[in-house]
Parts: structure tokens; C-alpha cells; sequence
């Protein structure tokens, strides 16, 4: 290979638009919070090796807030309470800070600062009596609070705040206005940081549509049929490309006012791609490329991207090369549009796996998978680009140190390598257009390489419908008052475009749930309720109610009636488990999702006499160790924990003491029933023989009289999904399934 490896590496900045528009109170603290922990850091550490090069997107309605902040238009609510002398919070506000102020990871950052730990002890023995703890308790808590969220290398090297740390306990009200001054410097710190990076071409900053909505939803909501058939979508439909053209009209506009020059790359929303999308895009001037999931390019070729015992793509060529796009008719002007597509294992090791790591030997890793993508293209001329793009804020809290020694070590070892080089986007396609055209873009998104994270679930078709409702009133009223003032119009249409943004109706997917997604459905709402009150019409009664609760939402199925399937592992399911129960992944409960879960769905039935299992995959399931466990109501000898259970503290053991086993090793043939010996061993009982294993699937089946089951009993099923003795992920992904044997008809 002529040429280094080049490798692009894209960090996506957001966060939702959370002031609100009447109070000019923001309802959330997350950009003020991750600006200093977050937005700065990377910069800071980027600007200290040189020879590494990188993309940025920021997305408009972050940088405006982030703007706000830094020139003291912004005050949220967790500000506003750390401001209130502890003397003057009433009981409410107490209760607040005790739920709110320790969201951090307790492991990472609570439990190592003992003070702020011991403050969370306190916290738990007092339960939900507020009034049990002092004032000075809730200023060590609010100081604690907003130092802990800074950047530790901040925290350490600078004076004053290194200084406010060790102090540990009995903060004054000053030490808070101290700690949060701090906030306000570090924030006025990132814009101009980041345009000083861009002059010396070290930088790209890119950018997003403003509010972040997904824009093939927007031009036309079925899009999201293109890669689920299936879908259910509200109806009427949401057909808008002219909002979608505005969300990426105000971006450019935005980011040539913040940033002095106008954008060259345009992340979608998600990575959310359709091939209306690029008319929409290369009917303007302003954008050279795209970029979304190699999931998204696997569907737009018909081919799939096959990966290694190592992981690596067996077909690097295809996935780490730009390629043309092209529109329905050609651009007014300049160079065609390009897009390139991230390799999501890379990028979801840096997202999801390696905080799990030592951070050098995490660093190493990815460079020694660079290296090896190196070789496999050693011999081949042309160059190529490994594009990683993953959320640039949400994964370093679970690292140590914010990531700041990961980061580090993988800079120093890229900048002494010289078959890695770092670029930008809008660098290697100076240098290296795209040779090769796709004809047509598949819409997708970098999650499963579809859209069904927005819309079609009950819930998200409700909030659709909402949001389409409104749009067609306020449309109504713009032709039924042509005079109307231009400034009402435009906060009426403000608010809509607010709505329009994807994390609303990603907190109404059923597979993502948090304790903040009743806040975002009152805030979704209330963006809407604004839209009439601007045009001066009562509120409709139907946005006075939670979506969440006015619809059910759920992924499983339950059982339809007695099922006998013969035993194929087929690709794709038989009519044989048509009736048969159905769970699928949560693959989120917090602000990151991963691209995609191993694990796909479980199918599960019985007849009078056998129980049934079918486990689908989203790839080969030959590497993994695969566990089935059974909890049978009062069965002894019992194991507390699955093999390998505390491998991984994301996912918690089943409340149920386990019972069974059913446990297919890494590239074993067969099935291995084993009984729980009550000390967290299994004792093997015998090998199965009805089991049926192809590359993606597995099937078997178990006669009841064996698990000492029978019609009318009750049993408890998960199943875990593990590598090298790390526990990967579970199904469900929270507690266990309940079977009940029901007698069928």
C-alpha cells in the first residue's frame, strides 16, 4: 500500500434546544455541564498534538446555547438552585438537589472523591426527608455537584479550582459563585478555541440541520418504510421537504455567524440518510459531503459488510472509500456532493466498550485494528479513509479520567505512526475525491440502518401526529391572516422547527427509557401548546395529556397459542413460530444508543410436551458464548448469578435465583444442558441433541419433564450473550421473562 491509512475521526457534539422561549430559563443544565467537562477538554487535548487532524460537528442549536452561556443569557434551573443560599432553599428545592445533583457516574467520579461520596451515603440514609440534613450538607452537595462535572486535568491544573477540590467539605456561597465563575470562563473559552483550531487547519467544524430533526422524516415521514416495510406510520403522513430545507438553511446561516465561513460537511441528524435527502443538500452550493453508517452504504451496494473472527471487514475496499451521490439533476455549481460511511465497530468500541478497559491498553487496541486494516489493504494503491464517527460527549464519563489518558495515548501513538495519518473529511476528498458513484442512497440511519428509532411505535406516531396537527393550523392561519406581524410568524414557526428535533420522539421509542423522558414529553408538548398561543388559539385539550401514558408502547409479543416447530435455524423465521412470543433488545436506557445490538430477537413457545427457544442475531454468532437460564419458583440448588455474570456492571444479574442452563460455547456444534450447584458453578447434566445452528441463528428445544416443568407452572427466562468471559449483553435487558405454560386449546 503506496499510501498511509488515513483515518477521519468525526466527533458529534449536541444536545437538545432546552431554554425556554417565555422564562428564558433553560430546563436542563446538560450544555453548561458538558461544556466544561467535554466541549473544552477535547479541543484543549486535540490542540496539544499537532499532527492529528479532526472533524467536529456542532450542531447549531448547541453552539447558540453554548453562545447564551457564554455571554450570560443563560441561566437553567440546576444554576439558578446552586445560586440560592443553602439558607433559602425551601424543601422542594431540597428534595431536587438530593435526586438531581449526583447525576454522575458513581462509580467513576462519586465514589472517587470520598467527600462527595460520603455525601451520597448520607443522602441514601435520610431517604426522602430532607429535612434531616443540614445547610451546610446542601452547599458541599451544590459545590461538589459543579466541580465534579468539570474535567478532572482542569481540576488539577488549575490553582484555584485544584484548591476548591481538596478542600472537600464546609463550602462557603462564595466557593459556589467561585466554582460556577469558573463554569462561565471555561465556557467563554470553547468558540473561540475551536475557531483558532479551524485557522490552522487542524480543525473541521461541520455542522447539522439547527434543531437536529431527522430530515428524510421530515420530507417525507415514509421514508421510514424503505428499510421496514412493515412500519406502522401516523396518518396522515408528514410531508414537509420545506421544513427541512429551512433546518438547513438556518444552520449555514448560523454556523458562518459563529464560526466566519460558511460549513463544507453536513452530518444528518443521526446519520439519517434518503436519496431525497441529497436533492434537498445538492440543490445547494455550500456542501462538498455526508456522512452516515456503513449499515446505510451495505443496503445502498445490496451487499452485506462482513466482518472476521477479529472483527475486521472483509471487504475494506468498499467501506473505506467516498463515494459520488447523485441528485436528481446536477448542481447549479461547483464539485459534486460526496458522502463517506463510519465503520460503527470502531466507532461503538470508543463509545461503548473500551471505558470498560485500561486506557492505554484501549488505545492500543485501536491502533493495532487500524494497523491491521493497513495491512489487509497492503496490496492495494488507491487510498483509503477509516471514517469514526461517535457522540463527542456522552461515553467519557464512564472512562477514567474523562478519557483524557485514552485520548492521549491514542494521539501519541498515531502521530509516531507513519502508515496512520489523521485528516479531516473536507482534506483527504481535496486530495482524494471519490472515484466510484451509488446511484441511489438507501435511507438509514447510523442506528440498525433504518429510521425506527423516530418513528412508528405507537407513542412516536402520536407525537407525529401532534406535530403535523400543528404545522397544518399554523399554515391555516398563515393564509387566514397574510398581515399577520413577520416576528409572530416566525416564533410560531421557531417553536415548530424546536419540535421537529429527533430527541423527542427518540425518548418516546419504547427501547429507550430514563427518568428524564417525562420531561421531554412535557417540553415536546409545550413547544407545541406555544405554536397556538402564539397564533393566539386556545391550546387543543389532547396536548394536556402525556403521550407516553396515552399510548402502550412495548417490544415483546406475547404468545399466540401452542407452537411445534421442526428445528432449521433459518435465516429467516418459519411460519412454525408465528405464534410464538417475541422479545426484543432495549438497546438504550440513557443518552447513547449503540449503532446495533449482537443480539436481535428471541422467540420463545411450547406444546404439552417441549420448550422452544429461537435466538436471532444481527451477525455470526459462532464467536460468542451463548447462555439460556432458567428460574423455576422454589427450585434448589440455585445460583444467584449467570456465567460470567459481574464481568460487565451495566448488566445486572436476574432477581430470581437460576435454576438452568442451556449454554452454547464459541464455535461449539452443540448444546450443553447444566443444573446451578448453588455456589455459582453448573454442573453439566447432559448434551442436547435438538438443536439446530446457523451462522446468525440458533434453535432448540427441551422437553418440560427434564426442567422438572409442566403445564400451569411459571418460569423465569434470560439469555446472555458473552466474548472472551465478558458479559456482552442480556435479554431482556432488564430483569427476566416470565413464561406462564398456560394449558392451550
Amino acid at each position: 500500500m503506496s499510501h498511509p491509512l488515513y483515518v477521519a475521526f468525526v466527533w458529534h457534539l449536541h444536545q437538545p434546544y432546552y431554554r425556554d422561549e417565555e422564562t428564558g430559563e433553560y430546563t436542563q443544565p446538560w450544555v453548561r455541564l458538558h461544556a466544561v467537562k467535554d466541549y473544552l477538554h477535547l479541543a484543549q487535548v486535540l490542540a496539544d498534538y499537532p499532527a492529528i487532524h479532526q472533524t467536529f460537528n456542532l450542531v447549531p442549536c448547541l453552539v447558540e446555547q453554548l453562545y447564551d452561556y457564554a455571554h450570560n443569557q443563560a441561566m437553567d434551573r440546576a444554576q439558578r438552585l446552586s445560586r440560592t443560599p443553602a439558607t433559602r432553599l425551601t424543601v422542594q428545592e431540597k428534595a431536587h438537589l438530593l435526586s438531581f445533583f449526583f447525576s454522575i457516574s458513581w462509580e467513576k467520579v462519586v465514589r472517587r472523591q470520598p467527600h462527595y461520596w460520603r455525601l451520597l451515603r448520607l443522602k441514601e440514609e435520610v431517604g426522602d426527608q430532607p429535612r434531616l440534613l443540614s445547610t451546610a450538607y446542601y452547599r458541599d452537595l451544590v459545590a461538589w455537584f459543579n466541580l465534579a462535572w468539570i474535567d478532572p486535568a482542569t481540576r488539577e491544573r488549575d490553582r484555584e479550582l485544584k484548591a476548591l477540590a481538596d478542600k472537600g467539605s464546609g463550602y462557603s456561597h462564595r466557593d459556589i459563585e467561585r466554582i460556577l465563575h469558573k463554569h462561565q470562563e471555561m465556557m467563554a473559552e470553547i468558540i473561540p478555541l475551536y475557531r483558532s483550531l479551524q485557522a490552522r487547519g487542524q480543525m473541521e467544524i461541520s455542522t447539522s440541520p439547527y434543531f437536529h430533526p431527522i430530515l428524510p422524516l421530515l420530507i417525507d415521514n415514509g421514508s421510514a418504510r424503505e428499510a421496514s416495510p412493515g412500519l406502522e406510520l401516523a396518518n396522515p403522513g408528514f410531508v414537509h421537504p420545506e421544513d427541512a430545507a429551512e433546518q438547513v438553511r438556518l444552520a449555514v446561516e448560523a454556523h458562518r455567524r459563529y464560526f466566519g465561513e460558511p460549513p463544507r460537511g453536513l452530518w444528518p441528524s443521526e446519520g439519517a440518510v434518503s436519496q431525497e435527502l441529497v436533492d434537498l443538500v445538492a440543490s445547494r452550493t455550500d456542501f462538498a459531503w455526508l456522512a452516515s453508517d456503513e449499515g446505510v452504504l451495505a443496503r445502498s451496494l445490496g451487499i452485506a459488510i462482513e466482518r472476521d473472527g477479529q472483527e475486521r471487514a472483509l471487504n475494506p475496499q468498499a467501506l473505506y472509500q467516498p463515494y459520488r451521490l447523485e441528485p436528481a439533476w446536477p448542481r447549479r455549481s461547483g464539485p459534486g456532493l460526496q458522502i463517506m460511511f463510519r465503520d460503527h465497530q470502531l466507532s461503538d468500541l470508543i463509545g461503548f466498550v473500551y471505558k470498560h478497559w485500561d486506557e492505554r491498553a484501549a488505545a492500543e487496541d485501536l491502533v493495532a485494528r487500524l494497523r491491521g486494516i493497513h495491512d489487509c489493504l497492503a496490496g492495494d494503491d488507491a487510498p483509503h479513509l477509516v471514517t469514526i464517527i461517535l457522540d463527542g460527549e456522552n461515553c467519557w464519563e464512564e472512562y477514567d479520567h474523562n478519557g483524557d489518558r485514552f485520548l492521549r495515548h491514542l494521539y501519541e501513538l498515531i502521530s509516531g505512526d507513519s502508515s496512520l495519518h489523521t485528516t479531516t473529511l473536507s482534506e483527504y476528498l481535496a486530495r482524494f475525491p471519490a472515484k466510484d458513484a451509488l446511484p441511489r442512497l438507501a435511507a438509514g440511519s447510523w442506528i440498525g440502518a433504518n429510521l425506527e428509532t423516530w418513528i412508528g411505535e405507537p407513542a412516536q406516531n402520536r407525537a407525529w401526529e401532534y406535530l403535523k396537527r400543528a404545522k397544518t393550523r399554523l399554515t391555516e392561519w398563515q393564509a387566514a391572516y397574510p398581515l399577520a406581524d413577520l416576528p409572530v410568524l416566525e416564533r410560531a414557526l421557531r417553536e415548530l422547527y424546536i419540535a421537529e428535533g429527533s430527541d423527542w420522539f427518540w425518548w418516546y421509542y419504547s427501547r429507550n427509557s430514563s427518568e428524564n423522558e417525562l420531561l421531554f414529553d412535557q417540553a415536546f408538548r409545550e413547544h407545541l401548546n406555544r405554536v397556538y398561543r402564539i397564533m393566539g388559539i386556545p391550546s387543543p385539550s389532547w396536548l394536556k395529556e402525556p403521550i407516553s401514558s396515552a399510548v402502550a408502547a412495548t417490544p415483546t409479543r406475547p404468545m399466540g397459542g401452542y407452537i411445534s416447530p421442526r428445528l432449521s435455524a433459518a435465516e429467516v423465521a418459519s411460519e412454525q413460530w408465528l405464534t410464538a412470543g417475541c422479545v426484543e433488545p432495549l438497546s438504550s436506557t440513557g443518552a447513547m444508543q449503540r449503532a446495533r445490538t449482537v443480539m436481535k430477537r428471541l422467540y420463545y413457545g411450547y406444546d404439552p410436551a417441549d420448550l422452544y427457544l429461537r435466538l436471532e442475531s444481527t451477525g455470526k454468532i459462532g464467536p460468542f458464548f451463548v447462555g439460556f437460564y432458567l428460574s423455576l419458583p422454589g427450585a434448589k440448588p440455585a445460583n444467584r448469578s449467570t456465567r460470567y455474570g459481574g464481568t460487565n456492571l451495566e448488566i445486572e444479574s436476574p432477581e430470581s435465583p437460576l435454576t438452568w442452563e442451556i449454554a452454547v460455547f464459541p464455535g461449539a456444534s452443540y448444546a450443553v444442558l447444566n443444573r446451578s450447584d448453588g455456589h455459582g458453578g453448573w454442573v453439566p447434566v447432559r448434551e442436547m441433541g435438538s438443536v439446530a445452528l446457523g451462522p446468525r441463528n440458533l434453535e432448540l428445544s427441551l422437553p418440560l419433564a427434564d426442567l422438572g416443568l409442566k403445564l400451569g407452572d411459571t418460569l423465569d427466562l434470560v439469555v446472555n450473550l458473552a466474548r472472551d468471559m465478558v458479559l456482552l449483553e442480556a435479554l431482556p435487558s432488564r430483569n427476566a421473562l416470565t413464561v406462564q405454560l398456560v394449558p392451550r386449546g
